[in-house]
């Protein structure tokens, strides 16, 4: 069984979590930018993350445009996020961007990430200073709110090698 990871990476939580599912199977590793349909004849498998930022998961549009060629194939999915797990908002992001025929196709996954506003750039700093800007001026803050604008001021690293586990042994089952 032949196994091709792909993932977007900005601020190198996800990357680093390509890198490790990559290598405990023994898979191809490419970002989703080399992703293409060649490379995804070749492989059994397709594996794919991108990290979630203000609900988009990167890039995640980009490879669902090969949807197409992964018919027929094992597809799993995961994204990465600041926050701790809850399977019942992953499942709200999974319905939110992926359609029902797609959710059923893939196994999901969630792999807790970080947040660190000093390694952001560009629009990414400039779009994460305005909410919390928008958070500062909000009178009655939901615990979820109060979480973020804690993240502002103490960044999450979150990244644990064993969270890979689930995803691999999947994988390996298949």
């Amino acid at each position: 069984m032949s196994v091709l990871v792909a993932y977007t990476s900005k601020t190198g939580f996800t990357k680093t979590y390509a890198e490790w599912i990559a290598a405990d199977l023994g898979a191809t590793l490419v970002t989703t930018d080399e992703l293409t349909p060649e490379l995804i004849a070749e492989h059994d498998v397709i594996v794919h993350g991108g990290g979630n930022r203000a609900g988009n998961l990167g890039g995640l549009s980009k490879f669902l445009k090969l949807w197409d060629e992964l018919r027929g194939k094992q597809v799993v999915l995961w994204y990465t996020g600041a926050s701790p797990e809850n399977p019942e908002a992953n499942a709200r992001q999974w319905e939110k961007v992926l359609t029902p025929e797609q959710c059923d196709a893939a196994k999901l996954f969630y792999l807790r990430g970080g947040f660190d506003m000093g390694i952001l750039r560009g629009k990414d700093k400039l779009m994460m200073s305005g909410m919390r800007s928008a958070l500062k001026l909000k009178p009655n803050l939901s615990p979820s709110e109060q979480g973020m604008l804690k993240m502002f001021d103490n960044p999450i690293r979150d990244l644990d090698r064993e969270a890979v586990n689930p995803l691999v042994e999947y994988v390996r089952a298949l």
